[in-house]
């Protein structure tokens, strides 16, 4: 087997770094957050059952809500998308609307595990972000399909460009997350734009 290239390793731990980061998010939120919001219901129904410490106890559920509110900042700053908080579609009209004349067409059901939706969104990113700057361009379309499997496309109308040197960080980034990614150049009909595909092969069976 060949030695993996520094490229591929640097690829491989930036993916795995990724997932940590999703994985610490979302502890913080569902595990931290729901411990520190039992402690604020039991704090109140102390309030109720002891009224002489109410002083006190009400004291202590505004600090734990002062916490609460920084679990809250910290998990959003971790979270390597906003997929988990949105959804994909939602994260992906977002987004399109940050950089204006984009359109999206989601038609996709397939199930994606958190980080497989976590890597298509990024792909998306990036390469909306190449076509955005890219010459000639003046308008991008986004499309999801699939129901067992996903594709993604992303084209764009501008002048040919070498999409694939551009994005060779961002396919290297999603093939090792476990996602095709392929650039093809031109448009067929028209001779112009650039089109990146990204592909989410689906889950495999189980024992296969």
């Amino acid at each position: 087997m060949p030695k993996p290239s520094p490229a591929d390793e640097l690829a491989r731990e930036c993916v795995r770094t990724y997932t940590e980061l999703r994985r610490a998010a979302s502890v913080l939120h569902d595990d931290v957050g729901s411990l520190l919001a039992v402690a604020g219901l039991r704090l109140q129904l102390l309030c109720m059952d002891f009224p002489a410490a109410s002083v006190r106890a009400a004291e202590a559920a505004e600090a734990i809500e002062g916490v609460m509110d920084h679990v809250r900042k910290l998990s959003r700053q971790l979270e390597p998308t906003p997929v988990r908080r949105t959804g994909l579609k939602n994260a992906l009209l977002d987004l399109g609307e940050s950089f204006g004349a984009v359109t999206l067409r989601y038609t996709a059901t397939a199930a994606l595990e958190p980080d497989t939706a976590d890597a298509v969104y990024r792909a998306i990113a990036s390469s909306l972000g190449a076509a955005w700057v890219a010459p000639g361009v003046t308008r991008v379309a986004i499309s999801v399909s699939g129901s067992k499997s996903l594709t993604a496309r992303i084209s764009d109308n501008g002048r040919p460009r070498n999409a694939g040197k551009e994005l060779a960080a961002t396919a290297l980034l999603a093939r090792h997350a476990g996602l095709g990614f392929d650039v093809q150049p031109q448009h067929a009909k028209t001779g112009r734009g650039t089109i990146v595909v990204i592909q989410y092969a689906g889950r495999r069976p189980a024992g296969g």
